[in-house]
């Protein structure tokens, strides 16, 4: 596995699902962080124009670049595994929207929430449900980042997280407001004034992209990311990504083993064909890529996000789908011992969507579920 850097070398933009229209939509809002598919889609394009040329490209000419990044209408050997927010050397994982933030005082803290039976009447399919017994003024957990030092200690002793960063502690929006130019005279043309809210970095603050052996990016020095294609400069390092240690790993493994229960979050987006439950799923059975076959418990999924974009193939939009968004947690039991092999192997990560697997759609991690001993 290799870890690429990327760093924007000024201003930087990503155009989220809305359409917009010249002299029509005069607003265009930034999103952040891109989907995986924009970095995906960029560090394609930078690797082809490296090392051969669209044109060869598009005729499959040059069998190298063929051979990772593929054609136009098939995707090659090349996969991105994940695509994270870092502040210098230090990783920020999402906060897992299965934690309740809470105002207290002038600072927020986060606390888990705790998988309960409620064996009341209700309409739900199952009896589990995430409860919290605080009563304090909550916030969204949503687009909330931990360091993953802290991350990982939450949730190994299922406890409190006091460090939250929110966005504005690693980017900055800067508005730019222009007048749209009439190429052929040069003149501005009128009623076509527009702003743009674009994100500068702040600090040592950076996208880092893992992915799967293959492609060697050490002659690719820069890709142009997002909209207006602005620059940014990528180095590369051979670095994998690994959540848990040995030791952490066979606690859970314990914990797991134990409980039959493990808990499931999303790191990066997932596309689901059935809005906020995957394809794979027969009543509460959902079967892995990987095989294993485990009970829908609960979850945690944060309110959906659509992806969209452009398909410069076909020049046309592709069809918007919704997603779940990064953060989302799905608790899950393994009924037969036989799966539980391969549950232990997605520990470090599985990619868990219907679509996009290649372009580090539906990246999840595993933990271990802390089961409360109280019914609702």
């Amino acid at each position: 596995m290799t870890k690429l850097v990327l760093t924007p070398a000024d201003t930087f933009f990503f155009k989220n699902h809305h359409a917009t229209q010249a002299g029509e939509t005069t607003v265009m809002e930034s999103m952040f962080p891109p989907r995986p598919n924009t970095i995906y889609g960029a560090l394609r394009a930078a690797y082809i124009y490296a090392y051969s040329s669209f044109d060869e490209f598009a005729r499959g000419a040059d069998e190298r670049v063929k051979l990772w990044m593929g054609t136009p209408d098939e995707r090659g050997a090349f996969r991105l595994h994940y695509c994270a927010l870092a502040d210098g050397d230090s990783l920020f994982l999402p906060l897992p929207l299965d934690y309740q933030v809470v105002e207290e005082g002038d600072s927020l803290k986060a606390y888990p929430l705790q998988l309960a039976k409620d064996r009341k009447p209700s309409s739900a399919s199952t009896m589990w449900r995430l409860a919290s017994s605080r009563r304090e003024k909550t916030k969204s957990s949503q687009h909330r980042y931990v360091s993953l030092s802290e991350w990982k200690k939450a949730l190994l002793l299922n406890q409190p997280i006091a460090s939250l960063r929110t966005l504005s502690s690693f980017i900055v929006q800067e508005e730019k407001v222009g007048i749209q130019l009439d190429v052929s005279r040069r003149t501005a043309q009128e009623g076509f004034l527009y702003r743009v809210g674009k994100h500068r970095f702040l600090g040592d603050s950076s996208l880092v992209a893992y992915i799967d052996d293959g492609p060697d990016f050490s002659n690719v020095k820069w890709a142009r990311i997002g909209g207006e294609n602005r620059p940014w400069f990528i180095r590369q390092h051979p670095e994998e990504f690994r959540l848990w240690n040995d030791d952490e790993k066979r606690r859970i493994e314990q914990d797991i083993q134990r409980t039959k229960m493990a808990k499931i979050i999303f790191l990066s987006p997932a596309i689901f064909a059935n809005g906020s439950r995957p394809a794979a799923m027969e009543g509460d059975r959902w079967t892995w890529p990987n095989g294993a076959v485990v009970t829908w418990l609960a979850a945690a999924i944060g309110r959906p996000e659509l992806y969209g974009g452009w398909d410069i193939v076909r020049h046309r939009p592709k069809p918007r789908k919704w997603m779940i968004p990064a953060g989302s947690v799905i608790y899950v039991k393994i009924e037969r011992d036989d799966d539980l092999r391969l549950v232990f192997s997605a520990l470090d990560g599985i990619h868990l969507t219907d679509e996009g697997a290649e372009e580090g759609f539906g990246f999840a991690v595993l933990a271990s579920v802390h089961e409360s001993e109280e019914e609702l």
